[in-house]
């Protein structure tokens, strides 16, 4: 008997996940485990007879053999199924998305993704063994992902939660019910407060500062003003936000200040309120909105004013080039007048600006005499003459910008340098490094602190090895970091465990520690300053020393040098790959962000470091494309233009094609690639990976078919042999005549069983013609066709068949291929027979007649043998009669 249960205290995601596993296993029995919430509770009073749920005592659970466990992997949330699960001889599957705890229960199959809800696992499931749903069904299990994942407004919301929404919205999902059974986080008459507020919202300049004023009326009390305040804090930012709100004859009162010198407190102060300098509140008696507005006003002019401005500390006359200089010139200038960047104008119009760093590269790399209009970055960023400094420090660290535009009346009036803001914070003192100064821990403490990420969203005994990570960096007297992919995606909520640590210190003695202190062994390449810690149970930790990189000529191989975390950082491709976090005890979990990444990532840009990035290593091109299509992000329009200038200027060709097939190869292995490769053709980079192949739509059609036909058989036949990016090779190889093929095959540094695979798939397409032509086509026949083709070249036929009889014809035969004859070479010395080939002609007979269901067993085996032998179809010699 199986059974399908989830914890006690069910919620909606445990319902839904049971209703969903019923679909998966239609043979079982759904019982719940214990006690249901309030809201569950009150659906299940409506739906109950629909859903047919069990309680434990109207099952037979002395005959349970196979267990179903959704939503949680603690037997101790298992109410009364607990013992069960527990118990000797019982069989259990776990489908969960919760962290992992020593505790857990263990199945023989588990699907643990951390995504916002179990719902979303069992919903991708159904998807991909193409399970009907009803719109009920459908409604219940939108409720699932719905609460568990806040109306996708939780942190721990993925994409696959909305992508599995959106697909039971297509199947019928009542949104309706939905609303009726989860409370929303944002109750609808707080959006409808925070609507008027928005209508009312005025912003005044004073002092320098940007502040908000925002006030309305309402005929009844509403919960919860701070919540809304905090929203229209994130729709409408400035340096002050005050909130007043007549309610049930009062006026409410909530301040919130971003900026320093402005102490909300104080300014509330005589309206009786109290609180912090940053977050404040009032409730006031008898008194309307204008006059409690007025005194906000008044608080406001009355407080000094917040310190320097920019036209206190900016730079005028400014010293500007136009856009058709030569880089050199500009070097010059700068090197003439010890600036480090330039505005570039057009008329009085500034249009960018280009840097020294810039310069320096573009000459490392023989490009002095290209205009400074093709290296410039576009996106100015201006401030006005009464810009406090700490507003323009503010955006220098969130934009990683060095220097800034003043602007007055649309015109230049000076700059403001990232040295300017330094001088005024410490004067000419060079004892604190920048990153200390303009990274200033109240500034981003509590939004950079990944802790409670970490937490919930890493396996317990990963988050344990990183803290002995940190401590045995501290004891080294290093600082050790987790860099790269994993930060990335343990903050954009995607499963990555690949662990990358960066070590300010000497990588290798440090992974020699580390590997003795978790009982592991560590594989060191001194030359290059890196490490491989392998763990007892195969878990791999990379180790690196923080370095820089430089290079000698464009797309060269990059020279190595021992440096900081910084710059460290700095080397890599996108701003969204240079976020490292602090694993030393003392600031264990602190969020390091340089180059803006985690801004890049909330806004789903792709974003170069510099200027000349793909001038130095064009292979980031390729890089751009696969994360914009992997994480459907978009490349920033300056950062296209940087690609799109290294194209045009051919530096892809300076590539080596191992170079390449690698960036093209880690494309193929996405889910879906087919976005990437368009996306290859439209700026033009396949021009420089495989020129020769001229994709039409047929062949276009056919590359989206390939992830349904390679989950289809990967789910079917578990063959480790099937490779994907071989498969899309296949297809885009199909499109060459022989001599364009020989020419790719010349290039490409492929494996020996690329190559064979490839020369073998050039017979595919006319095998695929002849079995549509002919889909009752005997399995033997088909076996002598077919048996010489690798799985990869079997994905590639079932892509090119039109007949769906000649699919299922195929399908048939790889369910049976791997069937043996019973009998063997000892049966037929039994039988008399003399030892020679005449045994293997014999078996192969035999084989043939298994595929095409001549025999069954044993016995018809030995039967048909005697009956050939009586035909004389054997001759003595082996031969066929």
């Amino acid at each position: 008997m199986q059974i399908i249960t989830s914890h006690n205290s069910l919620d909606f995601d445990g319902l839904a996940a049971m209703v969903a596993a019923g679909k998966l296993y239609p043979a079982a029995v759904k019982v719940f485990s214990g006690t249901l919430a309030k809201n569950v509770r009150q659906f299940m009073a409506l739906y109950k007879d629909l859903l047919g749920i069990r309680v434990p005592r109207e099952v037979p659970l002395e005959q349970v053999r196979l267990m179903v466990v959704v939503d949680t992997r603690n037997p101790n949330r298992l109410g009364h199924l607990a013992r069960l699960a527990a118990s000797e001889g019982i069989e259990l599957h776990l489908y969960d998305h919760h962290p992992a705890s020593p505790d857990d229960l263990v199945g023989s199959l588990e699907e643990v993704h951390l995504v916002g809800a179990t719902t979303t696992i069992m919903v991708e499931m159904i998807r991909a063994r193409e399970l009907q749903l009803s719109p009920f069904e459908a409604t219940i299990l939108a409720l699932g992902i719905y609460e568990d994942t806040g109306s996708l407004l939780f942190g721990s919301t993925t994409a696959r939660d909305a992508a599995a929404v959106a697909y039971l919205l297509e199947r019928g999902a009542n949104l309706a019910v939905v609303a009726n059974f989860i409370g929303e986080p944002f109750s609808g008459e707080q959006r409808l407060l925070l609507q008027q507020l928005l209508e009312t919202v005025r912003h005044h300049r004073i002092k320098g500062m940007d502040i908000l004023i925002a006030s309305t009326e309402t005929d009844s009390f509403v919960s919860g003003l701070d919540l809304v305040t905090h929203r229209l804090t994130e729709i409408e930012p400035a340096d002050g936000v005050f909130v007043v709100v007549m309610m049930d004859g009062r006026a409410n009162v909530v301040a919130r200040s971003r900026n320093p010198a402005l102490k909300v407190n104080e300014i509330l102060a005589p309206l009786g309120g109290r609180g912090h300098e940053r977050a404040a509140a009032a409730t006031v008696r008898g008194c309307n909105l204008q006059a409690v507005i007025q005194t906000i006003i008044s608080g406001l002019g009355e407080i000094p004013r917040p310190g320097l401005v920019a036209r206190d500390i900016m730079s005028s006359p400014v010293k500007t080039v136009p856009g058709h200089t030569t880089m050199d010139e500009a070097g010059r200038l700068m090197l003439r007048y010890g600036h480090t960047g330039l505005p570039v104008v057009e008329g009085e119009q500034i249009v960018g600006v280009i840097s020294r760093r810039d310069v320096d590269k573009a000459r490392l790399h023989e490009l002095g005499h290209a205009p400074v209009k093709g290296f410039m970055s576009r996106t100015v960023m201006t401030v006005s003459p009464d810009t406090p400094v700490t507003e323009i420090q503010r955006m220098m660290v969130e934009h990683d910008v060095g220097r800034v535009p003043v602007v007055e009346d649309g015109r230049m009036v000076g700059i403001v340098s990232r040295t300017d803001i330094l001088r005024t914070l410490h004067g000419d003192s060079d004892d604190l490094g920048e990153h200390e100064i303009l990274y200033r821990q109240e500034e981003s403490a509590v939004s950079d602190d990944c802790r409670a990420l970490m937490a919930e969203r890493l396996p317990a005994r990963l988050l344990a090895v990183l803290r002995t990570a940190g401590q045995v960096a501290e004891r080294m007297g290093y600082r050790v970091f987790m860099v790269g992919g994993v930060v990335r995606d343990l903050l954009l909520g995607v499963p990555n465990f690949d662990i990358d640590l960066v070590v300010e210190g000497e990588g290798p003695a440090f992974a020699d520690a580390l590997a003795a202190e978790l009982g592991g062994r560590a594989r060191t390449h001194d030359r290059f300053k890196t490490a491989l810690v392998i763990l007892e149970d195969g878990f791999k930790i990379d180790v690196a020393t923080a370095r820089t990189e430089y290079y000698e000529f464009p797309a060269a191989l990059p020279t190595v040098e021992r440096s900081s975390i910084k710059e460290d950082l700095y080397r890599r491709d996108f701003t969204i790959n240079t976020m490292a976090i602090n694993l030393n005890p003392d600031r264990f979990g602190q969020l390091i962000d340089y180059f803006g990444g985690r801004r890049d990532l909330q806004a789903g840009i792709i974003r170069v470091l510099y200027n000349l990035s793909f001038v130095e290593d064009p292979t980031r091109v390729l890089r751009a494309i696969r994360f914009e299509q992997r994480y459907r992000f978009q490349i920033d329009p300056d950062t296209l233009r940087f690609a799109r200038d290294a194209i045009d200027r051919r530096l892809l060709q300076r590539l080596s094609y191992r170079r390449i097939q690698h960036e093209l190869m880690l494309i193929l292995e996405e889910k879906d690639p087919v976005p990437a490769l368009r996306r290859m053709h439209e700026i033009g980079v396949w021009d420089y990976v495989m020129p020769e192949a001229r994709l039409d739509e047929e062949t276009w059609l056919m590359l989206r078919r390939i992830p349904r036909v390679l989950g289809w058989l990967a789910e079917h036949w578990l063959d480790p042999s099937l490779r994907g990016p071989v498969v899309y090779i296949l297809v885009i190889c199909s499109t060459l005549d022989d001599q364009q093929l020989e020419a790719v095959l010349a290039r490409f540094p492929f494996d020996r069983e690329t190559v064979a695979a490839i020369r073998a798939s050039r017979e595919v397409p006319a095998l695929a013609v002849d079995l549509d032509a002919h889909p009752d086509m005997r399995l033997s026949d088909m076996d002598q066709r077919l048996k010489k083709l690798g799985i990869d070249n079997i994905a590639y036929l079932l892509l090119r068949l039109t007949r769906m009889e000649a699919w299922e014809r195929v399908v048939q035969y790889l369910e049976v291929r791997d069937t043996r004859p019973s009998i063997s070479g000892h049966d037929l010395k039994r039988m008399g027979l003399p030892q020679g080939p005449l045994y293997q002609r014999i078996l192969d007979a035999l084989y043939r007649a298994r595929l095409d269901g001549e025999v069954k067993t044993r016995e018809e085996e030995l039967e048909a043998v005697r009956t050939w032998l009586a035909e004389g179809r054997f001759d003595a010699d082996g031969g066929t009669g």
